[in-house]
């Protein structure tokens, strides 16, 4: 940060008209002080982005010794950023500001001039040997890290509570939650449970082992690393694309059911905004920075940067309450190198958020339980049944107001839950669920969430428009995620096929994910034809069938179908050609069956029931399809 000093017998300033976007409203746009005073221009800069506090600090100390060196009680603190060829964003600079006043302000009359504003001023200097002078704060290396440190997220759980199925309410403390009774229950996922408060307390599991999933995603060609491209961003193949590209469809209907609208916003932040500054700030994320030559941006982290001012500017009437919106958030964060692991840690994600802007208490409550049964019915669609539980993170000021709301949704829900409670507020949210996968390296993965937002309303002005015609904000924004990470659901869905493995069971995705559902398998070329039509016929029922036509043996075509987790294989030649009786080797059973073309068209049907469909992600002739990973 650069700095100039004047001490001055007066001093008169005019705010013409906004600079940017960020200009802090006015309500006077002339201001002088006639009298004895000192004003500090100050220029902060790019470095001063890492610990804009500690730069703060140093100025103010500065200031504070020369005003008592001059004898002098008033203070004005002038933005001037033409002290500096790299400045810092307008976030960094109005708050260095601001804590550079606030610190002065306990020992000085301090004023300062409004920033974001072109401006005028007339000013004397006093024109004496120590009247004048310039300075250069900067922060070392150690400040910075101190700085990081303080500024990290500080939420303090004092109060942890358990929830049985029944709805029974079991208190724990971190030493000896071990000890808790509903652990004794006989049901399996009280392990579940267990592992997951383990996980949360800090009693993890400590493991050397690849995660099952990176050796799955690679082997089953679906995600692999990206070699021009930095760690924690990923080239999906067509077969993994198809999936995410299903799982999303499976969201927007989720979306649409609920009542949303889709919409979609930049991906680019400009750093002039001090309302998405403090949403950003306070959400402690890791600032993925571009720049592209006209001034610092970021990259969103979730949708909220720029979901809520598209919010703000939607007018709705109290009869159009609650305003859901819907979002495929292409999304990143800069996480450190030691964190990306796989798909579980990225640094650049798709995110599927949704948000309601609700007018009162009671209407956001009924859209609160409606969310979170939705994300249920998700959780045993799509990841697995009776491997997740449900955690909790909030006030307890809000848990005790609404116990009896809150137990009620997890007896719901059929899981049991863990609720970590704090005295106050650290985020946006007063309460906030997670719907945790339990993977097999027994750490836990989050899909979904919703988390009630008391904020954002008036924050960011959204609301509805009353029978009186006037604006009110949002009593509650209701945040949630489906699928917090496309990336990591497609990690969950993996992991869970490492447990059916360790089970007992065959590897398999969900019949309606499968890239291939049905593969026909010629015991000759000459029966390739009958093969192709049955194959058209499954496609035109709407199964994706595919047909291996290469010169293999019918042993090496079943290894080869096994191999890529196909549900159904047939093995075709004359007799099912003469017949139209087909050999269906079954993978969920490991079982040959008997069955007609329409017997096994019902039996994927039923199975696929209500689910998205989309078409073969690859030719359907195995013959022409490329070896995408060695």
């Amino acid at each position: 940060m650069k700095t100039l000093g004047i001490h001055t017998n007066y001093i008169r300033i005019t705010s013409t008209e906004p600079a940017m976007k960020a200009a802090e409203e006015i309500t006077e746009h002339s201001y002088a002080y006639d009298g004895d005073c000192i004003v500090v221009f100050i220029g902060v800069e790019k470095s001063d982005e890492e610990a804009p506090n500690v730069v703060a600090k140093k100025l103010a100390a500065d200031t504070l010794k020369r005003a008592e060196t001059l004898k002098v009680k008033k203070v004005i603190v002038y933005p001037y950023v033409h002290l500096t060829q790299d400045p810092s964003n307008p976030r960094t600079a109005l708050q260095v500001l601001k804590k550079t006043a606030e610190l002065l302000s306990g020992q000085l009359d301090v004023d300062r001039a409004p920033f974001g504003w072109y401006k005028g001023f007339e000013i004397s200097a006093k024109g004496h040997p120590l009247s004048e002078w310039s300075g250069v704060f900067t922060a070392d290396e150690e400040e910075e890290k101190k700085e990081k440190e303080e500024k990290a997220p500080r939420e303090k759980f004092t109060k942890f509570v358990l929830v049985d199925l029944d709805g029974n309410i079991f208190e724990i403390t971190p030493d000896e939650f071990t000890k808790c009774g509903i652990f004794n229950k006989k049901e399996p996922v009280y392990k579940l449970l267990k592992r997951f408060v383990g996980n949360e307390l800090g009693h993890g599991v400590d493991t050397e082992k690849t995660p099952k999933h990176i050796e799955f995603m690679r082997q089953q060609e679906l995600v692999d690393y990206c070699e021009v491209s930095e760690k924690g961003h990923f080239k999906w193949y067509p077969k993994g694309l198809f999936i995410q590209k299903l799982i999303l469809d499976y969201a927007a209907r989720i979306a649409h059911e609920w009542g949303a609208m889709e919409m979609k916003n930049p991906i680019i932040i400009k750093s002039d905004n001090n309302i998405v500054g403090e949403l950003m700030g306070e959400f402690h994320e890791r600032d993925y920075k571009v720049d592209g030559g006209r001034g610092t941006c970021y990259l969103r982290y979730a949708s909220d940067p720029l979901g809520f001012p598209f919010m703000q500017n939607v007018r709705f009437s109290y009869k159009q309450s609650p305003l859901k919106v819907y979002e495929e958030a292409s999304c990143f964060r800069n996480e450190q190198e030691g964190e990306v692991s796989g798909l579980k840690r990225v640094r650049n994600f798709m995110m599927t958020d949704m948000h309601a802007a609700c007018a009162n208490v009671d209407e956001a409550k009924v859209e609160f339980e409606t969310l979170c049964k939705r994300f249920r019915d998700l959780m045993n669609d799509i990841v697995a049944r009776d491997r997740w539980v449900l955690g909790w993170e909030g006030t307890i000021e809000f848990f005790e107001q609404n116990t009896e709301w809150l137990i009620g949704i997890c007896k719901e829900m059929r899981v049991p839950s863990f609720f970590k409670l704090m005295p106050e507020m650290t985020h946006y949210y007063a309460i906030k669920n997670e719907f945790q996968s339990i993977t097999e390296d027994e750490s836990n993965i989050q899909v979904s969430t919703v988390q009630w937002d008391v904020k954002d309303g008036e924050r960011f002005n959204i609301g509805h428009v009353d029978e009186d015609g006037k604006k009110h904000p949002s009593a509650v924004i209701l945040h949630a995620s489906s699928f917090g990470s496309i990336e990591r659901t497609l990690c969950t869905i993996l992991e869970n096929i490492a447990i059916d493995i360790n089970q007992g069971r065959p590897a398999m995705f969900p019949v309606w994910l499968a890239p291939t559902q049905v593969r026909i398998a010629p015991v000759k070329d000459s029966f390739i034809e009958f093969g192709e039509e049955l194959c058209a016929k499954f496609n035109n029922a709407g199964i994706r069938a595919d047909i291996d036509d290469r010169p293999d043996t019918v042993g090496k075509k079943i290894r080869n179908a096994e191999k890529e987790w196909i549900p159904y294989i047939l093995v075709v030649g004359q007799q099912e050609m003469d017949t139209g009786e087909l050999m269906v080797r079954i993978r969920t059973a490991r079982e040959q069956v008997k069955m007609t073309f329409d017997e096994l068209t019902a039996k994927i049907k039923g199975e696929t029931a209500s689910m998205p469909f989309r078409p073969l992600p690859l030719p359907r002739r195995v013959s022409r399809r490329p070896i995408f990973f060695g």
